[in-house]
C-alpha cells in the first residue's frame, strides 16, 4: 500500500532487491540512495511508505518465511522432527549460497542460517519440534531487553537508529519533541516483542509445534510492517512540525 504524504520537505538496510549500494554508487544523492534502500532505514527517508520495501521486497519475504513454512508443512505431514529440521536448514543454506554466487551480501541470510541451524540441532537432539523455535524466542527476549534498557537510559533505540540513518534528525537527542516521538516509537517495538513472547512462550511450553510456527509467521513480517508504518507516520509528522516551526 502507499500512504498519503504530509506536506513536502527538503530534499538497512538493503538496495534494490535488498543489497547495499555498490562502491561505485556512493556518489548518488540522498533521494537516489533512499530509493535503492529497503528496510526501516530506507523507508523512513522517503515521502511515501512502501510495505514491500519495509519488509525487504519479495526476496526478503522468501528468505524470512520459507524456512519456517517448510518446517511446519513437513512436520505436519511427516511428524518427523529430523526431516522438517534438516529441510529447513537445507533451504536456508541454498538461499545463502545463491547470494554468494550472485555476489550479493549474505549478511541477512547468514543470521537466519545460524538461527535455523541452531534450532534444528536443538530440536533433533531433544526430539521436540518446539525447540526449533527456541533461538527465535531467545532473540525476542534479548531485543525486548535492549529496547527497555535504551528507554530506561533515556536513549530510545529507535531514536539512535533513525538519527544515524536520517541526517534531518541527527540532533533528535537535544530536541524534546523528537525525544518524545522516538520514545513512543521504541515503545511500539517493545510492545511488538512483548506480544510475541506472550503468545509464543505458552505455545512453546505446551508443545504446540505447528501453532507456534504459525504464530511466528503471523507476528513476523506482517506485524513488523504495521509497526514500521506507524513509526514512519510519527517520523514524517515530526519532520513536518519541525519544518513549520
Amino acid at each position: 500500500m502507499r500512504a498519503a504524504t504530509p506536506p513536502p520537505e527538503g530534499p538497512r538496510h538493503r538496495a534494490g532487491d535488498g543489497e547495499r549500494p555498490a562502491a561505485g554508487e556512493a556518489t548518488a544523492g540522498p533521494a537516489e540512495a533512499a530509493d535503492r534502500r529497503s528496510g526501516l532505514g530506507g523507508v523512513l527517508q522517503r515521502d511515501e511508505f512502501s510495505v514491500r520495501d519495509a519488509i525487504g521486497g519479495p526476496r526478503g519475504i522468501v528468505e524470512s518465511v520459507l524456512p519456517t513454512l517448510l518446517f511446519i508443512m513437513l512436520f505436519v505431514l511427516t511428524r518427523s522432527v529430523p526431516v522438517a529440521s534438516v529441510a529447513a536448514v537445507v533451504v536456508v543454506a541454498v538461499l545463502f549460497i545463491a547470494r554468494l554466487i550472485q555476489r550479493q551480501s549474505p549478511a541477512t541470510v547468514l543470521g537466519g542460517l545460524i538461527g535455523v541451524g541452531l534450532g534444528a540441532v536443538l530440536a533433533i537432539r531433544s526430539g521436540d519440534g518446539t525447540d526449533f523455535y527456541a533461538p527465535g524466542i531467545a532473540i525476542n527476549v534479548i531485543s525486548l531487553v535492549v529496547l527497555l534498557v535504551s528507554l530506561i537510559a533515556r536513549r530510545p533505540l529507535i531514536g539512535l537508529l533513525v538519527g544515524a540513518l536520517d541526517p534531518r534528525v541527527e540532533d533528535w537527542a537535544s530536541d524534546p519533541l523528537a525525544r518524545r516521538v522516538y520514545t513512543r516509537a521504541t515503545l511500539l517495538f517493545a510492545g511488538l516483542y512483548l506480544a510475541k513472547l506472550v503468545v509464543q512462550v505458552p505455545l512453546l511450553l505446551t508443545g504446540h509445534v505447528a501453532a507456534l510456527g504459525v504464530a511466528k509467521l503471523a507476528m513476523g513480517l506482517p506485524a513488523f510492517a504495521v509497526i514500521a508504518y506507524l513509526v514512519w507516520l510519527m517520523h514524517r509528522s515530526l519532520l513536518a512540525r519541525r519544518e513549520g516551526r
